[in-house]
């Protein structure tokens, strides 16, 4: 009996062992950069001891199932730190987000064996599939895109946090203290910005256009003018790694998948990994010279088209870009079993600027784009696409509900924060004092928002010469706010010596937006110099404003009236007709004879007037019109 009870123990305590073993536990969380707070896709977290793994999406979360016995986790990527962290016994799920420290870029050990880099076999198919996989090769393509622009500020030192400005905004700072993190750093948004957009493309002829539906903008400095708007879109947030060059802070970056790829890049054939019914290749990469413009990290592609998965590259100090600390551009395509294609649908990217000195912080520029809703090879009229962007005019009308359905992605709570804060930042007194400031610097006005009118410019507010003697003046413009079609501007000015009012005023109307059409008149009666006239030094404003001073010399009065019509005749090329009417008047010694065939005996005269039939065609090839 003894042994019979003694067998079922063993027999009954296998069976709860091994249903013990067998019970599946659930981990899920986030892996995020400790430095920016920005999610790190394709992150490897693993049970350490265990075959139990997963890999981040591109949002930076991860779920895995394993068995015991299980102690850590342990997550690893390239470019970073290594990290693991306890797992919590006796839950059946749990939630474990990680950040990851950014750590040097660890080149692999490279072993040389008989043969070829077996990355390179890959390579020549990516190459020989490159035009048929390229976007840009399809007849036509739409889609509907959701953008959203954050600029942050970061590394705030001691000495920094100890200056009298952030002193006044403690309460803030703090606030972004308690959600950073176990590893992370403070990170202070300054503005943030959304907009969703229908994005067109047309192969023959190459044409693109969008249309911003709705847009929202909040930060320290900027609102949510028209002009912002058409800035916060896709049309500049492109990133096409199948062109040979990417273009980033105006130098040209070598594409890792370029024609040259030999040249530049020194590949290697990381893994090869599980997507769906598909797989995938691996390949890490780097540049095979320092001093070239190229990209260091790993990109995936699928194994049967030879067409981009997954893109995750960056580029350093290496790059010698002003004041620039690196560069990281991370993108995500999707499968579209109708067309047999891979697309764009996920873009990242970070820009983290280096503090200028000890005493002042750092700041990140980050871009997000999703692409959802595609539409292929539907090509519309070719005249749809001749304004390149489109702002509906009624962008600004919209709710929290719209935003929460348009997120391609939920807003974490920290990200709900920084909303808040956004908001709560602008409006403290020394805030409000240094945007004014700093307004006034870029723009040249001062904006008054209950008129929607700016006062200004402010470089012309005063001079003095000695025509004038001490010169006033005070000008204005209307902003989008007081109308979309109508822009009305004006000044006065007066001189205390020779005792003159000058004054001018101008009105343009825009007749349409779809083609770009302008009609307007000006009229003005101001003192100018000879050959330093508004004409002559064109857009110049601080040349301008600063040649009112001194001696004045060769001065002399104009009258000056003018009407034009301007409009866009096809993308790129803007034709023009004005007639204008002005007359010369000197107040320096000047004559010239009125009919010259008659030698001595011609009458002289030292004014005249003139009228001008002016017709101007404007070839810009890739330009694209933004309407405030």
């Amino acid at each position: 009996m003894n042994k019979i009870l003694l067998f079922l123990f063993f027999v009954a305590a296998g069976f709860f062992s091994k249903a013990y073993s067998q019970t599946t536990y659930i981990i899920k969380g986030r892996i995020t950069d400790a430095t920016s707070g920005d999610p790190i896709p394709f992150a490897n977290i693993a049970v350490k001891a265990s075959t139990s793994g997963a890999i981040t999406n591109f949002d930076g979360f991860y779920q895995l199932k394993y068995t015991l016995p299980a102690d850590s986790l342990l997550v690893t990527y390239v470019g970073y730190d290594t990290k693991s962290k306890a797992i919590a016994p006796n839950l059946a799920e749990q939630t474990i987000d990680i950040q990851l420290m950014p750590g040097s870029l660890q080149l692999r050990e490279v072993r040389i064996f008989a043969g070829e880099n077996p990355a390179y076999a890959i390579m020549r198919k990516i190459m020989a599939n490159k035009k048929q996989n390229n976007q840009d090769n399809l007849g036509a393509y739409e889609y509907e895109s959701y953008n959203k622009i954050q600029i942050d500020i970061d590394n705030l030192s001691d000495k920094f946090r100890k200056r009298k400005a952030i002193q006044k905004m403690t309460h803030i700072v703090d606030k972004y203290d308690e959600v950073k993190g176990e590893d992370g750093e403070t990170v202070i948004p300054i503005f943030i910005s959304e907009s969703v957009s229908n994005v067109y493309y047309r192969n023959d002829p190459k044409k693109k256009k969008e249309i911003i539906r709705k847009t929202k903008v909040s930060g320290v400095g900027l609102t949510d003018g028209s002009l912002v708007s058409q800035l916060t879109g896709s049309s500049f947030q492109q990133y096409n790694f199948y062109n040979n060059w990417l273009n980033i802070l105006e130098k040209d970056f070598v594409s890792p998948i370029a024609e040259s790829w030999k040249v530049y890049y020194e590949y290697y054939l990381a893994d090869s990994t599980s997507n769906g019914n598909r797989y995938d290749y691996q390949i890490d990469f780097e540049p095979k010279h320092e001093q070239d413009l190229a990209f260091s990290g790993s990109f995936w592609v699928d194994g049967e088209s030879f067409a981009l998965t997954q893109m995750d590259v960056s580029v350093g100090k290496r790059a010698n870009l002003n004041f620039i600390d690196k560069i990281k551009i991370q993108q995500s395509y999707d499968y579209f079993e109708t067309e047999k294609r891979w697309v764009p649908v996920k873009t990242r990217v970070l820009i983290d600027v280096d503090e200028p000195t000890k005493k002042t912080a750092g700041m990140l520029l980050k871009f997000y784009s999703s692409n959802s809703k595609y539409k292929i090879n539907s090509p519309l009229d070719n005249k749809f696409y001749d304004t390149g962007i489109e702002l509906m005019e009624d962008y600004m009308q919209h709710d929290s509900v719209f935003w929460a359905k348009s997120r391609p992605e939920s807003l974490t709570p920290s990200e709900i924060l920084s909303f808040q804060l956004v908001d709560s930042l602008k409006v403290l007194p020394v805030i409000k004092t240094y945007t004014e400031i700093l307004n006034i610097f870029v723009n040249g006005y001062k904006k008054l928002d209950k008129w929607n009118i700016d006062i200004g410019p402010y470089l012309f507010l005063y001079a003095n010469n000695a025509v004038e003697g001490h010169r006033f003046r005070l000008g204005f413009r209307t902003d989008p706010g007081f109308s979309r079609k109508w822009i009305f501007n004006g000044y006065g000015a007066y001189g205390t010596r020779d005792h003159e009012f000058k004054y001018g005023a101008g009105m343009d109307y825009i007749v349409s937006r779809k083609p770009w059409t302008m009609a307007g008149i000006s009229y003005s009666k101001d003192l100018e110099r000879l050959g330093v006239s508004a004409e002559t030094i064109g857009p110049n404003t601080l040349f301008g404003a600063f040649s009112r001073f001194g001696a004045f010399r060769r001065p002399y009065w104009q009258e000056d009236i003018s009407a034009y019509f301007k409009r866009e005749m096809v993308k790129g090329l803007t034709g023009s007709v004005q007639l204008r009417h002005r007359n010369f008047i000197p107040l320096f010694p000047f004559a010239y004879r009125t009919t010259p065939d008659e030698g001595a005996e011609s009458p002289l005269k030292s004014s005249f007037d003139i009228t001008e039939l002016n017709f101007e065609l404007r070839l810009a090839r890739k330009e694209t019109f933004l309407a405030e």
